[in-house]
């Protein structure tokens, strides 16, 4: 963890103390609720200031709150403030879709190596058709795929293939790299 990043140094000073030992994470979790009303997990913040080494980049609604905890906004506009100088490189949120607050009809686009890209639409309870694949031969067109996250650099994770009625079970692909784009199309 890079002690001279910007966020984690405005984060310490806000809070008061110096996130060397766990309970400091408890009261910034506490703070950060105060202040934003919204609630951050003490293992996320920990993972955040590197605490905890597993690897793990923060989703974009974590950094919105850290962002209106801080004073701003959102996210976005935190960086705008920081500008160009300030280093933030720990902070890459994750590009993800929340399927959960997808509309039906939805369309989606991923694509992950080598050449597989899937255009979805969602139909609701987290199921999604299949309307054209390109790359692969074991998800096909008119397959209604179960996903419950899309998120960039993360696996392609399918619950159950269901194939003109008759379910195939699981699908897992994307193991090494993750997705390398999700998003909504037109």
């Amino acid at each position: 963890m890079a002690n001279d990043n910007e966020i984690l140094k405005r984060i310490k000073e806000k809070a008061g103390v110096a996130m060397n030992k766990s309970s400091d994470f408890d009261i910034l979790a506490q703070s950060i609720k105060d202040r934003t009303n919204e609630s951050l997990g003490v293992n996320t913040l920990k993972r955040l200031f590197g605490y905890k080494t597993e690897k793990v980049v923060p989703r974009l609604s974590t950094m919105d709150i850290i962002a209106q905890y801080l004073g701003s906004s959102d996210y976005e506009t935190l960086i705008k403030e920081l500008g160009d100088d300030a280093d933030i490189s720990l902070f890459t949120p994750i590009d993800c879709i929340e399927v959960r607050d997808l509309d039906k009809g939805t369309q989606v686009r991923i694509a992950y190596d080598p050449n597989r890209v899937f255009f979805l639409t969602y139909l609701g309870d987290f199921k999604f058709i299949v309307n054209e694949v390109e790359g692969s031969r074991n998800i096909q067109k008119g397959d209604v795929l179960t996903i419950t996250q899309l998120a960039v650099g993360h696996r392609f994770v399918v619950s159950h293939v269901d194939r003109d009625g008759l379910d195939l079970g699981a699908y897992e692909s994307a193991k090494y790299r993750g997705l390398k784009s999700v998003e909504l199309i037109g």
